[in-house]
């Protein structure tokens, strides 16, 4: 597979991913300045429940058939896949509906979660009809088709949710609303674009084989979903749906975007790292062309609201002000956890699930729980955000090791990759700081002022990285 293929599929990818970014944030940032934090903290409470749900919902089987090498072989699967991820969702829904929703609504003593709950996990039900197309357009690096089809499906749910709170007041329903019309959409839209219809086979030896890997995939996928949502859970557990909302801002600002990003790459390079499994050296090269990518993109964004926090805050509203201090902190933990970005895609990819399963678990467990439990305890917000801090650090370390023993990564050629953009925040944070305190402070100036000595310095830097990357777009 050519650097082509991949920068075309980055392209497509990183379309949808703006166009998406620009609606949904856009979106859920308008809501935050038209609703409570303790509204936008009740659907955070939702969300540990869901996530984990549909996590354990998809049974890895997307994972298990993109990874495919042979293109015959996993259209076999897909009826196979389609029909047991069917099944097992409506298990799964009727679990958290009737046993799981009851139990959470006790735990945080809220019992409006009776009925957020299952209403928002009613995409659960959708996922199957949206499994199989997303794996044919994501094996054929058709991004393009399902970046139109994304897009069109957030922008209607963003605009009915809009819609909802500011004329009708609809309060949590609208956050609700854009959480699930979007899957909605996009069922009939996958449906139509792709033209595959399941047929009622149900192979034994498809599925063990999927769920052979898929075992692995899932396990690693649903405690990778409750590290990312076990600061929600014990957040408003110990805290409450107010402060839980301020914190779901700094995290909408910060980690979302670190997500999204990796879902762009990672949705391109899952299909090229496992099509390319034996070749190691390959393998760093592309891992570390998308490390500088993202040390390009993300690392600037992070570096921006890092510097301009207060005033991000302050467009919100001022009951939003527990944010700020958590939000920096949660800036500087996206910039350690970029140097890793595409890590486990890279060892799923290389066909060791179980390995990525066995590192996330033992982070969550030995690091980010007990960080969290007590960084909350004793510092609030600004505890849970560094307990967030600390675990992205655990887990560069971690990645470090293992890409060494994988693919032979040294932290030298990691380091080296970033040069360009470190050095260029570097050089735009201390004109940004000279300005400000001694010749114009004023906020748009010195936002316009940092975006431009960051943008010339990084091009005189990265020039032979942006060019290439600007040639394999054309």
């Amino acid at each position: 597979m050519s650097f082509n293929s991949i920068f075309t599929g980055v392209l497509w990818t990183s379309i949808q991913f703006v166009i998406d970014i620009i609606f949904r944030f856009a979106v859920r940032f308008i809501l935050a300045k038209l609703l409570l934090p303790s509204q936008f903290g009740l659907v955070g409470m939702c969300t540990v429940f869901i996530a984990v749900a549909g996590a354990a919902s998809e049974l890895g089987m997307s994972a298990a058939l993109i990874q495919k090498k042979n293109d015959h072989e996993a259209e076999e699967m897909y009826p196979t896949a389609f029909w047991s991820g069917l099944i097992w969702g409506v298990i799964i829904y009727s679990v958290l509906s009737l046993l799981i929703t009851p139990l959470a609504a006790s735990f945080y003593d809220e019992p409006k979660l009776k009925v957020l709950i299952p209403v928002l996990s009613l995409g659960m039900l959708l996922k199957p009809f949206n499994l199989i197309q997303t794996v044919i357009l994501t094996r054929s690096m058709d991004f393009k088709s399902l970046a139109k089809i994304l897009n069109t499906s957030s922008i209607i749910a963003g605009v009915v949710s809009l819609i909802s709170a500011y004329f009708f007041n609809f309060g949590v329903w609208a956050l609700v609303l854009n959480n699930v019309l979007a899957v909605m959409i996009s069922v009939p839209l996958l449906f139509y674009i792709t033209k595959w219809k399941p047929i009622l086979i149900w192979n034994r030896q498809h599925f063990k084989s999927i769920f052979g890997f898929g075992a692995y995939s899932s396990g690693t996928l649903i405690f990778s979903t409750l590290t990312y949502n076990v600061d929600n859970l014990l957040i408003g557990k110990m805290l409450g749906s107010s402060m839980l909302g301020s914190y779901t801002l700094s995290f909408s600002l910060t980690e979302q975007i670190r997500q999204a990003i990796s879902g762009v790459l990672n949705k391109v390079l899952y299909p090229v790292f496992g099509k390319n499994q034996e070749n190691k050296i390959k393998l760093k090269n592309y891992f570390l062309k998308i490390v500088n990518l993202n040390s390009i993109a993300i690392y600037p964004l992070m570096s921006f609201i890092f510097l301009f926090a207060t005033e991000i805050i302050d467009f919100f509203g001022e009951r939003w002000s527990d944010a700020i201090i958590p939000l920096k902190i949660m800036c500087i933990a996206m910039m350690v956890h970029l140097l890793i970005n595409s890590f486990t895609s890279l060892i799923r990819g290389l066909g060791k699930p179980a390995l990525e399963m066995k590192i996330i678990m033992g982070l969550t467990i030995f690091v980010l729980i007990p960080s969290l439990y007590f960084g909350i305890l004793n510092f609030g917000l600004i505890g849970a955000a560094l307990a967030i801090l600390l675990n992205k650090l655990a887990l560069v370390i971690v990645g470090v090791y293992v890409l060494k023993n994988e693919i032979n990564l040294s932290i030298k050629e990691l380091i080296y990759s970033i040069k360009g953009a470190v050095a260029s925040i570097m050089l735009a944070t201390t004109v940004f700081l000279l300005f400000k305190n001694f010749v114009y402070d004023n906020v748009v100036f010195l936002m316009i002022l940092f975006v431009v000595t960051y943008l010339i310095t990084v091009f005189i830097l990265e020039k032979k990285n942006i060019n290439l990357l600007l040639s394999k777009l054309k």
